[in-house]
């Protein structure tokens, strides 16, 4: 039986790699060249399994190009269209063959990235055989490619992969060489291609067509915050970013890793750096222009994360460009830096936020009352208007509560700002109501609290006090207790800062 069949499955194979060459010849013929400026793209698209409902297109590709980048990071979740030996189907590699063709023709280079970073932290022996039979597949199929096709053996490896990764890059380098012995390679350190673990690192010095990949999202708590996926931040929000020592950071961390690229004598790419839509748009902007512009410094190529879906520079709604991170990653020449805020240049009280300033940082609990977002002349020019249908028995059977995200240390000096109106043209209408900053969760003990008086004029709410016991961030809440106002009232976004000082 097998004497039988064999010469049809070979002829089925040289077929089908016929057909992956016929393909990428029709893409332009890119040489290898240095990786500049990247985006990464398709890794959690419908494309892989229903083409008819993807939302990446072959146009964008052309579009990646007319922006301003230079290459595409595809990223590929083989292992789940794999059958039980190991094999991908040819309906995924036609769809592979039809991504790489479609971004040469753009004058894209492509780094096909194997993704399955998760199943290998998870079952190594499983993902060591995997990974093997992905490359044995991809690697000879791609052998004829252009030189603008780089291969990276395995996204992020982390967790069981971690103290194998020498041993699994080894392998399934070797398994590349045998049918493709001078492409570029695309390679990194272990612990989530962490920069800090270059050092671990064992690369075939005679093999110097290897790219040294690391991804950096530091401060992981200002990129992160809200990430429904990591369990420490998903409920955080309002960390803000870009003082002058946290843009020194960045500097300061990219120059350890210049230091080991001269040392080795080895290409660096920024294989993924983002910040998350739930940080304030400023601040992801002056993050993200920052860590471009302090990569392209040191020589590293860099690859955004990523094209749609969550971080994304590109709306898929809109079809179009989301222009304030696509002028941060590539800007216009001639360009100024953004600043992390309008105002952080002229107010330095800025630096000193420990809450989110917005007037969507409210919630409002209790029965009776409704709530709708208004303009006003508040800072921000927007309050939340809170509607209450009579007076309850408690001031805080209602109540308006705002998270304080940052943390609170013994000692600090608090202080609270807002603005602040009864919503009735009765000159004379007046009520005081408790306002507090106050811990989030049952006995609600007070850090610090006060009284605020209400009337038809907006105007400030302020307190302040000193903290006498440490407070973790995301423990604390600023709340307004209006349970027994009984009419409507406006709030603006509020202010809670951290020792400062005014005119320092």
């Amino acid at each position: 039986m097998l004497q039988t069949h064999l010469p049809r499955l070979l002829g089925a194979a040289c077929l089908a790699l016929s057909l992956a060459s016929t393909a990428l010849a029709q893409g332009a013929a890119l040489p290898a060249q240095a990786l500049k400026r990247g985006v990464n793209v398709l890794g959690y698209d419908p494309i892989w399994k229903e083409p008819a409902k993807a939302r990446f297109q072959m146009r964008h590709l052309q579009a990646i190009r007319d922006g301003g980048f230079d290459h595409v990071r595809v990223n590929l979740h083989a292992f789940e269209h794999m059958d039980a030996s190991g094999q991908l189907p040819a309906s995924w590699f036609k769809q592979l063959d039809e991504v790489l063709a479609a971004s040469l023709n753009a004058g894209l280079q492509v780094i096909i990235d194997q993704h399955n970073f998760m199943d290998c932290a998870k079952a190594i022996d499983t993902c060591r055989s995997r990974l093997k039979a992905f490359w044995r597949q991809v690697a000879p199929r791609y052998k004829d490619a252009p030189d603008g096709v780089l291969f990276e053996i395995l996204n992020e490896p982390n967790g069981a992969a971690d103290p194998l990764w020498n041993d699994i890059l080894a392998e399934n380098l070797q398994i590349i060489r045998e049918t493709n012995p001078k492409r570029r390679v695309v390679v990194g350190p272990k612990f989530w291609n962490s920069m800090d673990h270059l050092d671990s690192l064992k690369l075939p010095e005679a093999d110097r067509n290897l790219v040294v990949t690391f991804h950096y999202y530091s401060p992981f708590p200002f990129t992160h915050q809200g990430a429904s996926w990591v369990e420490e931040f998903k409920n955080t929000s309002g960390i803000t970013w870009g003082s002058a020592a946290e843009r020194e950071q960045i500097g300061k961390d990219f120059d350890k890793v210049k230091a080991w690229a001269q040392k080795h004598g080895r290409p660096i790419l920024l294989g993924e750096f983002g910040a998350l839509e739930t940080g304030a748009l400023a601040h992801r902007v002056a993050w993200t222009s920052t860590v471009a512009r302090a990569a392209e410094a040191r020589g590293f190529g860099w690859s955004y994360w990523q094209f749609d879906s969550d971080f994304i520079v590109w709306d898929m709604k809109a079809d179009g460009w989301f222009k304030p991170i696509l002028n941060a990653l590539i800007p216009s020449p001639g360009a100024p830096a953004p600043a992390a805020t309008a105002a952080r240049s002229s107010d330095p009280a800025l630096d000193h936020l420990i809450n989110v300033n917005k007037v969507t940082a409210w919630s409002v609990y209790g029965d009776g009352q409704s709530t709708q977002q208004v303009a006003c002349e508040a800072a921000g020019k927007a309050c939340l208007r809170v509607a209450l249908q009579g007076k309850r028995a408690n001031a805080w059977d209602i109540g308006a509560i705002a998270p304080v995200t940052g943390d609170i240390r013994k000692g600090d000096k608090l202080q609270v700002l807002m603005w602040a109106r009864l919503d009735t043209d009765d000159a004379k209408a007046q009520v005081q109501v408790p306002v507090a900053l106050q811990l989030g969760a049952p006995p609600y003990t007070a850090v610090l609290s006060g009284q605020a008086v209400l009337t038809s004029k907006l105007e400030p709410v302020v307190f302040s006090g000193t903290a006498q016991v440490d407070q973790p961030a995301g423990t604390v809440s600023l709340s307004v207790q209006i349970g027994q106002v009984g009419q409507p009232l406006m709030l603006s976004a509020p202010f809670v800062l951290r020792n400062y000082t005014p005119g320092k």
